[in-house]
């Protein structure tokens, strides 16, 4: 993994002149880092298509300002814009809500917008680039990701990293089809990372 700060590309509505430092985190395939400018309207669109999530105004503009800040970590999270071989392909982020969990420890969640771009490998690298600057930068201790019972490949692809089964959270995620989803629970800590 390569890690580079850069100056941010000034996001829309910032003062002229806006200093600030956004992380990129460089794998073989995938580029973690800010969304630029041009790529918000995309990404406030792509992510109101996740079912389980209702955007009033007030969560849409919160959404926007945490696009705008993607890149760099905003106090209880990171988020990242996902770029495979030069193309914008889904978003990831690191959460560490301080009243929801213990410090030091990070729940991952990632979304790659089109089928097209699942079970390429995406995820796996985007996941490994995200954990290891959670060890390394941010001083994890443990990170966290949770995924729908029935997507074998997600499981897998944590598993691969490392990650452990540690149980179902059943009713976890709501439907909008039916009832609350059940979701597995997979944990990784800092110790079993590095020995991976």
């Amino acid at each position: 993994m390569r890690r580079r700060d850069r100056p941010a590309p000034e996001p829309p509505g910032s003062p002229v002149g806006r200093d600030r430092s956004v992380t990129e985190l460089r794998g073989d395939h995938v580029l973690l880092r800010g969304f630029r400018t041009d790529e918000v309207d995309i990404a406030l669109e792509r992510m109101q298509t996740i079912p389980a999530v209702e955007l009033n105004e007030e969560a849409a503009r919160e959404r926007l300002e945490r696009l705008e800040r993607s890149g760099e970590r905003n106090g209880w999270e990171i988020m990242f814009a996902v770029e495979a071989d030069g193309r914008l392909v889904g978003d990831v982020q690191g959460r560490c809500p301080r009243l929801a969990m213990p410090p030091g420890v990070w729940e991952l969640g990632i979304e790659l917008w089109d089928e097209a771009d699942r079970g390429r490998g995406i995820g796996r690298e985007t996941i490994a680039l995200l954990s290891s600057h959670l060890f390394d930068d941010e001083d994890a201790i443990r990170v966290q990701a949770t995924t729908d019972v029935d997507n074998v490949a997600m499981r897998r692809v944590l598993e691969a990293l490392g990650f452990r089964f540690e149980g179902i959270l059943r009713g976890f995620m709501p439907d909008p089809a039916g009832p609350p989803r059940d979701y597995a629970m997979y944990g990784v800590t800092r110790s079993d990372w590095r020995v991976r």
